[in-house]
């Protein structure tokens, strides 16, 4: 992909990026091949760093949804958002801020939905490429050391009113995986880097799924709003010897599972009720 390929593409979102155009980008990204993509996703990001470097953080910036108040200083999300926001703009505008930094100041942004430019990219990339933006990509965050964890753990803002017992084990499981040798050892046999488990309480219903990407594997697992309800929190003192949760077979049934399928975005059809199995008892 070249630099005016990629910029007809962000020319097509008119300037802004919201939710139309959101899906708009997302249905013309998905009908490219993955190299394409990957592409598009390389030169995104190479825009946004070009920006990062740039006395940008801290300018006090007018944004649409002010409604008239006087700008504030960006930093942490608002100021990221700004660097997508500029992206969006389109070519001119890019240009003109990489030009003089200041003449950020001088106008007005919809920053307030840039994040949708990094969600339909990232959605993209993972249905199209089987790649994760946040780990491959993004300029923020793809530099950071993992600390060499093989699994992450994801836990929606509905964990927070979760019995505390709940969120301590939740916290030793993950603990536990990446400690062990034996878990790593068994989970270096897929050849992928690392399994990303997203754990949902207060879903409108309970569900599971894996995807396989070119990597990573990511696990989702939602559980319905009265899950916590009746539950016997006995069974978490299990946690303490988890190296030894799953028999060998389980272990091998799962691997199994996870090797199935490598089409990208695509479900897994069998996903194991390992867990669920000894927490019953």
């Amino acid at each position: 992909m070249t630099d005016e390929t990629f910029w007809g593409f962000i020319g097509a979102l008119g300037g802004v990026i919201d939710e139309d155009g959101a899906d708009l980008l997302g249905e013309r990204l998905t009908s490219l091949k993955a190299e394409a993509v990957e592409a598009f996703c390389l030169l995104l990001a190479g825009k946004v760093r070009a920006l990062t470097a740039l006395p940008l953080e801290g300018r006090p910036v007018r944004d649409v949804g002010d409604e008239g108040r006087p700008p504030i200083p960006l930093v942490g999300d608002a100021y990221e958002n700004l660097l997508y926001a500029v992206v969006a703009s389109g070519r001119t505008r890019y240009e003109a801020v990489l030009a003089d930094p200041a003449a950020v100041e001088g106008e007005e942004w919809e920053a307030g939905q840039a994040e949708l430019l990094v969600d339909v990219v990232a959605t993209a990339l993972w249905d199209v490429a089987g790649l994760d933006w946040a780990g491959n990509f993004d300029p923020m965050l793809s530099c950071l050391p993992d600390g060499g964890r093989w699994c992450e753990t994801y836990r929606g803002s509905a964990w927070k009113s979760a019995p505390g017992a709940y969120m301590k084990a939740a916290h030793a499981m993950d603990q536990a995986l990446n400690d062990s040798a034996e878990w790593r050892a068994w989970w270096s046999q897929t050849g992928l880097r690392k399994v990303e488990v997203s754990v949902t309480v207060n879903a409108d219903r309970s569900r599971e799924r894996v995807e396989r990407g070119k990597e990573t594997v990511r696990a989702s697992f939602d559980r319905d709003r009265s899950y916590f309800a009746d539950r016997d929190p006995a069974p978490l003192s299990l946690v303490d010897e988890f190296g030894e949760v799953l028999p060998r077979r389980r272990r091998a049934g799962l691997l199994h599972a996870v090797g199935r399928r490598r089409r990208f975005g695509r479900e897994l059809t069998h996903v194991p009720e390992v867990c669920h199995a000894r927490s019953a008892r």
